[in-house]
């Protein structure tokens, strides 16, 4: 099931949009309503679903604002509104489909399917769309933690060190982030952001690498004074990608 919320400030829209869905669309579970971008956002910090069906024009703020002051998004992404001029805007924002109100039956469907292939693409590569940014070059990751989504720089991260199931962050500050998923989870995604792993248990940032000192593996130095074995089976590879 699809975990869906509804964001639309006429009680109306919000009843049409519940009830196409229970009619036309087994795959969506609304688990909540808001009448506004602030309770969107108070439900999503609590309780993130995989779809927001969105408003566009709401008082107070509107759809389009909502999604830039969320900036970098974990759910799919419908517009349903009653004016075509925001079409290019949302989805430069991201949006998966831009419905004009009254929704067709057939319209939703296509729309559902379109995020259902996304969200089964998620699944396979949990990460990876998790920190899109819409087009544009990463600058950060989210990191799925026991509190809710962080949102980090790319270049704010000293190195991730294993910790059985989940994930230990070092992060410049000193800060540690605990996220729950394993580090073999994040290598691939992070490999094209000038992170390496040199380590069954590190994967560590290249630029953050104060001294490499030469042994049997090696050991690498970060800028923290933090002292990182580097494998055997990992020294080949981590020397060419430093070009040493």
């Amino acid at each position: 099931m699809i975990r869906t919320l509804i964001v639309d400030d006429e009680v109306k829209g919000r009843l049409f949009i519940r009830q196409l869905c229970e009619k036309f669309e087994p795959r969506i579970k609304v688990q909540a309503e808001a009448a506004n971008a602030a309770e969107a956002l108070e439900i999503i910090s609590l309780e993130p679903p995989d779809l927001v069906f969105l408003d566009i024009e709401m008082p107070g703020m509107s759809g389009i604002e909502m999604l830039r002051t969320i900036g970098q998004i974990s759910f799919e992404v419908v517009f349903v509104t009653a004016f075509n001029q925001y079409a290019v805007e949302a989805f430069r924002l991201g949006a998966v489909d831009y419905l004009l109100k009254p929704v067709h039956p057939a319209d939703l469907r296509q729309a559902i399917d379109r995020v259902e292939k996304n969200l089964s693409l998620v699944h396979k590569t949990p990460l990876a769309d998790v920190a899109r940014n819409f087009g544009q070059p990463f600058s950060k990751i989210t990191i799925p933690s026991l509190n809710g989504f962080e949102f980090i720089d790319f270049k704010d991260i000293m190195f991730l060190e294993s910790d059985s199931n989940y994930t230990l962050f070092h992060l410049k500050d000193g800060k540690k982030i605990t996220a729950t998923r394993t580090l073999g989870d994040f290598e691939e995604l992070l490999e094209n952001h000038g992170f390496f792993r040199i380590h069954k248990s590190y994967i560590i940032r290249l630029e953050a690498i104060r001294k490499y000192i030469k042994g049997e593996g090696g050991v690498v130095v970060m800028e923290d004074g933090t002292e990182i074995d580097v494998s055997r089976r990992k020294k080949e590879s981590f020397l060419d990608r430093i070009k040493l």
